[in-house]
């Protein structure tokens, strides 16, 4: 099941990629890159991520709560990979590739994706409130970045 959900979340994220391209509006900016910074990148892992594991938990009505816990950490786990072998390969090797980007984002999201399971193998669980409450606070983040970036390398548009 986890490869399964691993390919949905990636074709969710490869097919994101082009959404702002199409549908240029600030609603589609909120969750697909509207440039080539890495943070832009990293709604790729968030949103399918993220969606993905709200329609398995609805559908399947999950009532254990490390199921819950499992989707931040798992998300914030993703987007942590994406960042430190981005930079370890570009900044740190040299290497430019868009085989590698592409097999990062694949990477990236089964590598969360082993932390979700982690998380429910060892019963790692803490209070609803608190999931949603960092769910929230990635999404009211990445949204002001969006529209507001920081003056940081993790924000540089490198096409420029």
């Amino acid at each position: 099941m986890i490869y399964i959900i691993t390919i949905i979340e990636f074709v969710l994220g490869a097919l994101m990629h082009f959404a702002y391209n199409v549908f240029s509006n600030p609603i589609v900016a909120v969750i697909a890159p509207v440039n080539e910074s890495i943070f832009e990148h990293l709604k790729l892992v968030l949103y399918p991520m993220l969606f993905v594991s709200l329609i398995v938990w609805y559908r399947y009505k999950n009532k254990d709560l490390s199921f819950l816990t499992a989707i931040p950490i798992s998300i914030i786990v993703g987007i942590l990979s994406v960042v430190l072998i981005y930079y370890f390969y570009y900044f740190g090797l040299g290497i430019e590739s868009l085989f590698l980007d592409i097999f990062l984002l694949l990477l990236s999201i089964f590598i969360g994706n082993m932390s979700f399971y982690w998380v429910r193998v060892h019963h790692i669980q803490w209070s609803m409130k608190i999931s949603f409450a960092i769910i929230i606070i990635l999404i009211i983040l990445f949204t002001f970045w969006t529209f507001f970036p920081p003056d940081l390398p993790l924000f540089i548009d490198y096409s420029m």
